[in-house]
C-alpha cells in the first residue's frame, strides 16, 4: 500500500553472455531517482546509457565487454491517479508504454498521465534528496534539473499539476492536505528554498497562481462572483517567500489583500504571526496566533507557532499548556521499495578517487599525509566496536526515533530547560499541571457513600470538595454581609452563559481563563484549550476522610455517587462580586473576546437537570476527549479543578533567564495579579517526553563529568567512546543546544574513523545552520570558547575540507545529484557569504587531484547556472 508519493523508480535489465550463448541471462536491477520520465523516449535512453557503462572498468555492472543488454523495463509511480507506468525497451527492439493499475489491469497512457509522472518523480528526487533521511540499498540519484532550460520546463509542469496537490497528501505534521500544504509544495520550497531563490519562486510560480482568474480553477464548483482577485492560501505562501527573500513590503500587501478576502485563512494567520514575530511584536502576534488556532484546532502546525511565539515571550506556562493540547499524529514513515531479495550486491569500488580517501571501508588504501586523518590504527576494530555498541546504553536513548509532532515538541521541552533549566521545568510542571497527591485530594471517589447510612455518616465520610462546597455556601450565606451564589446563578442547562458572564468582567490586558463549551464562549487556547488525554488516570478508589475519623465500607450502591458529592463536584465556585459585575457589563465586551479568537477550554458542569442528567455518566470514569472541539460530545468535568471558597492567587511566571541573581528561582510572580492559570492534567505521551528529556540530561551530564574527569588526569579521551557513540554524543549535544560540545563529539569521532553524519554536521556549523543557538550558548553559559566566524578564512577552509570528504562519499555510494543536495545547499551559503571567487579560489588551492575536483566543480556550476547570491562576485 503506497501512502505518499511513492517509491524511487525502479529499472530492470537482463544481461546476456555474447562469446558464450549457453549461459543463462541474468537479471539485475536499481533504483534510481532523478530521470526525466516526461516521455518513454527519455527513459529508453536512460536504459541505452546503461550499455555505454558496461565497457568502463569501473562501471555499474563491472569491468568487461562479454556482457550486453538485452531488454529492459523502466517503472516509476504516478502519485496523482495511483497507477505504475512501465516501459518495456528491447535492444535492438522498440518500446513499449503502459499503465498498470492497482488492481493489476494493463492501460494505455495518456499525456495527462505522462504529465502526472513527471512531476511525481521530480518530487521524489527533490524530497529524497538528503541520504541521511531517505537511503536504499542500490539507490542511484541524478540531478532532476540540470540545466535553466529544464527548469523552466520543471515550473511549467509544477504551474500545470498546482491546484491538484493535495490529492498527493502532506507530510506528517499535517492532518489534511490543502493547497497550501502538500508535497508539491514541500518540493516547490525545498528546491528554491535551498538556493535561497525565494524571489524566482515568488515571480514565476507563486504570484501567476495567486491572482489567476478563480486562483487557476476554472472548473472549480464556485462562482466566478465569490473570487475577490486573490487565492488567500497561495496568497500566505508568497508572503511567506517575499519574507524569506527579504520583500517584507511586498509580504504586506500580498496579506493584506488575502486578508480582506478571508480572514479565517489559518495558513495566512500563521505567516502573519510569523512576520510580526520577527517585527518583535509579541501581542499582536500572539493575538493572530490564537485566531490561527480557533480557526484550525485540528492542526499541529497552528499550535505550534502559538507555542513559540509564547517561549519567545518568556510565558512558559501557557507554553506548556499549549503543548499539552497540541493535536499528535501518527507518524507516517516514507515508501520505501518492496523488492525481492537479491542473490548478489555488486557496488564496484571506483579506485582512482579512493585511493586517497579512506571512507570506513577495508583494503582502500592509505591516507593522504595532508588530509584529515580518519583512521587510527591505534584504536579498537571493527569487531571489538560492534561488540561494545551492542550494550552502549548511549545508542538505546529514545529521543533520536520520535519522528513527526512528537519530535517538535521535545524541541520546545529542549529550548525551555536550556533557558531555565531542569529544575525550573519541574517547579513549572508541577504549577501548571495537577500532580498525584493533588490528584487525590481533588478528585471524586470511585464510591460514594449509601444511600441509607448517609445521614449518620455524612459527618466521617465527607468528601473533601463536599467539605469546601459547604465553608463556601457557609460564607456567602444571605444575611450574613455577602449576597447569596445560588441567588446570583442564572438557571440555565447550558454552564457556557455562566463562563461567558464570568469572562465578560475582565479587563483587556488580563487573561482570566474560565471554562468553556462548544458554544463558543472565547477564552485563552493555550490555557484553557480542550482536555485530550491520551490516557487518564482512574480516579481513586477510596474515600477522602477527615483526619482521625474511621472509615465505613458501603453495603449497596457500590460505585456510585449521591447527588450530594454529584452538586457538590458539579457546582461552580463563583466570586459574588465578580457575578454582580457580570450581570451589569451585558453583552459588550463579549463581542471583544470573540473578536480576540480565542476558544477551546474545559467547562464546569453547572447542577441543573442537564448537568444532573450527564454528571454521574461523565463522572463515574474519566473519559478520553478528542483534540479537536467540534469533535466534543459533552463538555468535560472539572472534577481536577480545586475549587476554593476564596479568590484563587494569580500564578508564577517564568521569565526569560539573563537577569536573575544567583540562587535565585526564576518563577516569579508578575505584577499584575488578575492572571488566573488552572492546573489540568498532563497528556501521558508529554509526560513521556519529559521523561525522554530527562534521560538525555541524565546521560548528558554522566558525558560531561568523565570528560572532566579524563582531562584533569591527564588520560586519553578518543577511544573512551565508540565511533558510533561519539555520533550519539555529539547528537545529544546539538539536542540541548550546545553545538560547542556537539562539534567536539564530532571531531573525536572523525578521529576514529570516517563518518558522513560527522562530516555533515561540521559543515552545517561552519555554514551558519547553528548560529542563532550558538550565540545563545554564548550567553547563557560562561567559558564557551567563541566558534569560528562564518567569514574568517579558517572557517571556509574546515568547510571546504567537509565539502572534499563528503563529495568522494557520495560518489562512491553513486550519488551523482549535484542539487538538491544538502552538500550544495551548505555551498551556495558559503558561496553567500564569501563569494564564489574567493570559495572557488580556496578550493583550488587545496591541490586536489583532477577527479576529485571534478566532483566539487558540478556545485560551482549550479550556483553560475542558476545565478544565486554572491555568483558574480
Amino acid at each position: 500500500m503506497i501512502r505518499e508519493i511513492g517509491p524511487p523508480d525502479l529499472c530492470h535489465i537482463v544481461k546476456i553472455h555474447t562469446p558464450s550463448r549457453s549461459e543463462p541471462d541474468i537479471g539485475s536491477y536499481h533504483h534510481v531517482l532523478g530521470v526525466d520520465t516526461s516521455t518513454s523516449a527519455s527513459l529508453a535512453a536512460y536504459i541505452n546509457s546503461l550499455q555505454y557503462s558496461l565497457s568502463e572498468t569501473q562501471g555499474w555492472f563491472g569491468s568487461g565487454n562479454n556482457w550486453k543488454i538485452a531488454s529492459g523495463t523502466y517503472c516509476t509511480y504516478n502519485a496523482f491517479s495511483n497507477v505504475d507506468l512501465r516501459v518495456q525497451v528491447k535492444i535492438p527492439g522498440g518500446v513499449d508504454a503502459y499503465i498498470v493499475t492497482p488492481a493489476g489491469d494493463r492501460r494505455e497512457v495518456t499525456e495527462e498521465l505522462w504529465k502526472e509522472c513527471h512531476v511525481s518523480s521530480l518530487l521524489r528526487a527533490i524530497l529524497y534528496a538528503d541520504p541521511t533521511t531517505y537511503s536504499v540499498t542500490g539507490l542511484r540519484r541524478m540531478t532532476p534539473v540540470a540545466s535553466p532550460r529544464e527548469e523552466t520546463k520543471f515550473v511549467e509542469a509544477i504551474v500545470e499539476q498546482f491546484w491538484n496537490g493535495w490529492a498527493l497528501g502532506s507530510n506528517a505534521e499535517t492532518q489534511v492536505a490543502s493547497t497550501a500544504r502538500n508535497f508539491l509544495v514541500d518540493g516547490l520550497m525545498t528546491y528554491f528554498g535551498g538556493e535561497g531563490r525565494y524571489a524566482d519562486c515568488a515571480a514565476e510560480i507563486l504570484a501567476p497562481l495567486a491572482y489567476a482568474p478563480l486562483g487557476g480553477q476554472q472548473s472549480s464548483s464556485r462562482m466566478s462572483a465569490e473570487f475577490k482577485g486573490i487565492d488567500p492560501e497561495v496568497a500566505a505562501l508568497l508572503a511567506e517567500t517575499y519574507m524569506e527573500g527579504d520583500e517584507e513590503v511586498q509580504a504586506v500587501r500580498v496579506m493584506h489583500q488575502a486578508l480582506k478576502v478571508k480572514s479565517s485563512c489559518y495558513p495566512l494567520l500563521a505567516t502573519q504571526a510569523e512576520f510580526l514575530r520577527r517585527k518583535k511584536h509579541p501581542e499582536a502576534a500572539l493575538t493572530v496566533a490564537r485566531m490561527a488556532v480557533k480557526y484550525a484546532p485540528s492542526e499541529f502546525h497552528a499550535w505550534a507557532k502559538l507555542t513559540e511565539i509564547y517561549l519567545e515571550d518568556g510565558d512558559y506556562q501557557r507554553a506548556m499548556l499549549t503543548l499539552n493540547s497540541c493535536p499528535m499524529y501518527t507518524f507516517v514513515d516514507h515508501d520505501y521499495p518492496r523488492v525481492p531479495t537479491p542473490r548478489r550486491i555488486n557496488f564496484p569500488v571506483k579506485s582512482d578517487v579512493l585511493a586517497d580517501y579512506d571512507l570506513g571501508e577495508q583494503g582502500t588504501g592509505p591516507m593522504p599525509p595532508s588530509s584529515r586523518a580518519s583512521l587510527d590504527m591505534d584504536g579498537p576494530g571493527l569487531i571489538e566496536e560492534m561488540a561494545l555498541n551492542e550494550n552502549s546504553t548511549i545508542l538505546r536513548l529514545s529521543a533520536p526515533t520520535l519522528k513527526c509532532t512528537f519530535a517538535r515538541v521535545y524541541k520546545f521541552l529542549t529550548e525551555i530547560v536550556s533557558t531555565i533549566g531542569w529544575d525550573e521545568l519541574l517547579l513549572l510542571r508541577s504549577q501548571v499541571f495537577v500532580m498525584e497527591e493533588e490528584y487525590r485530594n481533588s478528585a471524586i471517589p470511585s464510591a460514594a457513600v449509601d444511600d441509607e447510612d448517609q445521614a449518620e455518616d455524612e459527618d466521617e465520610h465527607v468528601p473533601l470538595s463536599t467539605l469546601r462546597e459547604r465553608h463556601t455556601s457557609e460564607l456567602s450565606r444571605p444575611g450574613e454581609g455577602e449576597p447569596s451564589t445560588d441567588a446570583i446563578l442564572p438557571t440555565t442547562n447550558d454552564a457556557v452563559d455562566v463562563a461567558a458572564e464570568i469572562s465578560n468582567a475582565v479587563d483587556d490586558d488580563a487573561q482570566v481563563t474560565n471554562d468553556d463549551s462548544l458554544a463558543g464562549a472565547e477564552v485563552e487556547p493555550t490555557v484553557e484549550s480542550v482536555e485530550a488525554p491520551a490516557v487518564q488516570p482512574e480516579a481513586p478508589s477510596v474515600i477522602l476522610e477527615e483526619p482521625g475519623k474511621g472509615k465505613k465500607k458501603n453495603r449497596k450502591n457500590k460505585g456510585k455517587r449521591s447527588k450530594d458529592n454529584l452538586k457538590a463536584e458539579t457546582t461552580p465556585s463563583v466570586e459574588p462580586s465578580v457575578l454582580t459585575e457580570v450581570l451589569n457589563e451585558g453583552d459588550a465586551s463579549a463581542a471583544s473576546i470573540v473578536a480576540i479568537g480565542e476558544q477551546m477550554d474545559v467547562i464546569s458542569l453547572s447542577d441543573t437537570d442537564h448537568g444532573e442528567a450527564k454528571g454521574s455518566e461523565q463522572l463515574s470514569e474519566v473519559e478520553n476527549v478528542p483534540q479537536v472541539a467540534e469533535q466534543l460530545s459533552a463538555p468535560q468535568s472539572a472534577m481536577f479543578e480545586t475549587t476554593p471558597s476564596e479568590p484563587t492567587p494569580a500564578p508564577e511566571h517564568l521569565p526569560i533567564s539573563g537577569g536573575e541573581e544567583e540562587g535565585e528561582s526564576l518563577i516569579t510572580k508578575p505584577e499584575d495579579s488578575g492572571d488566573i492559570i488552572r492546573k489540568r492534567l498532563c497528556e501521558r505521551w508529554l509526560d513521556n517526553l519529559i521523561m525522554i528529556l530527562f534521560d538525555d540530561l541524565r546521560m548528558y551530564t554522566s558525558w560531561r563529568s568523565r570528560m572532566h574527569n579524563l582531562r584533569a588526569t591527564g588520560q586519553p579521551v578518543t577511544y573512551r567512546y565508540t565511533q558510533a557513540e561519539w555520533e550519539a554524543l555529539g547528537d545529544l549535544a546539538l539536542r540541548l543546544r550546545r553545538p560547542s560540545e556537539a562539534r567536539e563529539a564530532y571531531e573525536y569521532a572523525l578521529a576514529i574513523r570516517f563518518s558522513a553524519r560527522a562530516w555533515q554536521r561540521l559543515l552545517e556549523m561552519h555554514s551558519g545552520v547553528y548560529m542563532s543557538m550558538q550565540q545563545e550558548e554564548q550567553k547563557r553559559h560562561e567559558g564557551i570558547p567563541e566558534p569560528l566566524p562564518l567569514t574568517s578564512n579558517d572557517s571556509l577552509m574546515q568547510a571546504l575540507d567537509a565539502v572534499v570528504w563528503l563529495s568522494v562519499y557520495h560518489d562512491r555510494w553513486y550519488n551523482n545529484m549535484a542539487y538538491p543536495n544538502p552538500v550544495c545547499e551548505q555551498l551556495i551559503k558559503l558561496i553567500n557569504i564569501h563569494g564564489l571567487s574567493k570559495v572557488r579560489n580556496s578550493m583550488v588551492s587545496m591541490n586536489l587531484k583532477p577527479a576529485v575536483f571534478n566532483m566539487v566543480k558540478k556545485y560551482f556550476e549550479v550556483a553560475e547556472k542558476f545565478n544565486v547570491r554572491g555568483s558574480k562576485w
